[in-house]
């Protein structure tokens, strides 16, 4: 063949190959199924430097003859990889303004949009296909879709709203660099699942920096910050030495400025050790003195005082009462004595059904605010015990606690004691399995009645 012949076959393929890209006639094999506006606008879209593709759907939703149909508009915009972040948002923006006006144009109509980018791979769910980049629209499109870039671009693996995931620890930790830097709002996580962060307010530094060291803790299987606070899974045993060694190291750990919280569980989830990292407790659950009510001056220490003997006290019940979902009822004990006795601790509690069987599996703990102290209780007063629950599911007709063996205090004998209202026996929402806080020996508890202002109600020995 001769040169000039050829160099002529060669040019005509070319201008035929630049001819097919820019007439797109893979678009007539599918063409737009949409009413015109929305293929036109589609059309105009995919002409705008930046974009890549402009796909809509359309749905009639509902029909009606009367006021006319409803409808939905499915679009999906692929911006071109190649974009800088700061480019990416504003074509975003514009995007998003053209089909909003559009849908704003229409009666009844309603449109959901999009924005993907990357090189698409095929999902094992039929007809899904999965981007590196995909972000729904919102108002605050231009931002996320520039954070969106941004993150793809520093080596994200894929990227979603307020989300990336990425392949390594390495590239996680810039990854949450720049979502600190930024202040944004942000879940990040390796592609194995072994590691995920999640903030719903901006990206903490101290608690993602915990979570990084925390997964690279031998034995760790997997570990996750959230709201929650830091959640690990080891796949060693309870009692194996690699367990033991990170239960030290969430113990010793120094703590955040906030408390954190922490879940450890062991191989199978068999064992689930909860606790707050380097022991930092929350104010709420630091005990302290309970807090008097207005106007109740606190009773004299008096270290001389004896402690009350089983015969001095008497204890009693105050009325069961309800707010929403949680319910409440105080134990008293009244010093029947000729003169001062001191009491601490908290008193032993046993509730009953009504043939007299202890409920099973109850959780009595002790309220962690609350510190417990010596109490001294002068000639003809009553201290109380306060008692909070859960309300417990009646509905399959279970039986409910009737009776409650109380003792003031270990080695005193037990009196059966019976919730009343006024002269009325009631049940309590006390069953097998249920959990009930008490609250040590006080002279007085703010929110609820003083002790001696509430009538006391007689107690019996038990047969």
């Amino acid at each position: 063949m001769k040169p000039l012949r050829l160099g002529t076959i060669i040019a005509i393929l070319v201008l035929a190959v630049a001819v097919v890209l820019l007439w797109k006639p893979w678009d007539v094999l599918q063409p737009c199924s949409a009413p015109e506006e929305y293929c036109v606008l589609a059309s105009e879209l995919e002409h705008r430097e930046g974009i890549d593709s402009a796909e809509v759907g359309f749905e009639t939703t509902a029909i009606d003859a009367k006021d006319g149909n409803s409808s939905l508009a499915s679009w999906t915009v692929e911006l071109d990889e190649s974009l800088d972040a700061e480019q990416a948002g504003e074509i975003a923006q514009w995007a998003s303004s053209r089909i909003r006006t559009l849908a704003s144009e229409q009666s009844k109509a309603h449109s959901s949009l999009r924005f993907v980018a990357g090189e698409p791979q095929d999902s094992a769910i039929p007809d899904l296909v999965l981007y590196p980049l995909d972000v729904t629209d919102s108002d605050e499109v231009k931002e996320r879709i520039i954070q969106a870039f941004s993150l793809l671009k520093l080596g994200a693996h894929s990227v979603g709203q307020g989300s990336a995931v990425a392949r390594d620890l390495p590239t996680l930790e810039i990854l949450g660099d720049y979502a600190a830097q930024q202040e944004m709002p942000v879940t990040l996580a390796l592609e194995d699942s072994s590691l995920r962060y999640s903030s719903d307010q901006r990206l903490n530094t101290a608690e993602f920096d915990l979570a990084l060291e925390a997964a690279g803790l031998d034995g760790v299987d997997s570990v996750v910050f959230d709201s929650g606070g830091l959640s690990l899974h080891t796949n060693q045993e309870e009692d194996s030495q690699k367990t033991g060694r990170l239960k030290d190291w969430l113990s010793q750990h120094a703590p955040l400025d906030e408390p954190v919280a922490f879940t450890l569980s062991s191989a199978g989830y068999a064992k689930v050790t909860e606790g707050w990292v380097g022991g930092k407790l929350p104010e709420s659950l630091i005990a302290r003195p309970a807090r008097l009510p207005d106007g109740v001056a606190p009773w004299p220490k008096d270290p001389s005082a004896p402690a009350c003997a089983a015969d001095d006290v008497e204890l009693s019940l105050g009325a069961p009462d309800a707010a929403v979902g949680s319910r409440y009822m105080a134990l008293y004990a009244k010093n029947i004595s000729t003169g001062s006795c001191a009491i601490q601790g908290y008193p032993r509690i046993e509730f009953r059904n009504a043939q007299g069987e202890q409920q099973k599996d109850m959780a009595i703990e002790p309220m962690a605010d609350i510190r417990a102290q010596r109490v001294v209780i002068p000639a003809g007063d009553s201290v109380l015990s306060a008692l909070k629950w859960k309300a417990m599911s009646t509905a399959n007709d279970p039986d409910e606690t009737t009776m409650l063996s109380v003792a003031a205090r270990t080695g005193f004998g037990t009196v059966e004691l019976t919730p009343r209202q006024g002269d009325s026996p009631v049940s309590l929402d006390i069953l097998d399995g249920g959990q009930v806080d008490q609250s040590p020996w006080l002279q007085a508890l703010d929110g609820w009645p003083v002790p001696s202002a509430v009538g006391q109600q007689p107690s019996r020995e038990r047969p």
